[in-house]
């Protein structure tokens, strides 16, 4: 039986593919939030991070922040959001 779990801080899979580019899908409920990975050789791995709090407002430069990183970024989705994964 494989392994399910990757520590946080590996930047590769077992198989050598970045963990980068892993699919990565998540599901928030009121207390935490998990997102699901699963690499392309078939490993899967979870990470378990706080809820975001939705009912604190965003700031008008907040969301300007957020255009200027989409306009210069370049590379997988998980690195754009910070996941520990990139």
């Amino acid at each position: 039986m494989r392994k399910s779990h990757l520590e946080p801080d590996e930047v590769r899979c077992f198989c050598g593919r970045p963990t980068a580019e892993a699919t990565a899908v998540s599901y928030s409920s009121t207390l935490v939030r998990y997102v699901f990975h699963r690499c392309g050789c078939g490993r899967e791995w979870t990470e378990r991070m706080p809820a975001i709090d939705r009912s604190k407002p965003v700031s008008f430069d907040e969301i300007l922040d957020v255009h200027e990183h989409l306009t210069a970024f370049e590379g997988p989705l998980n690195e754009l959001l910070g996941l520990k994964s990139a």
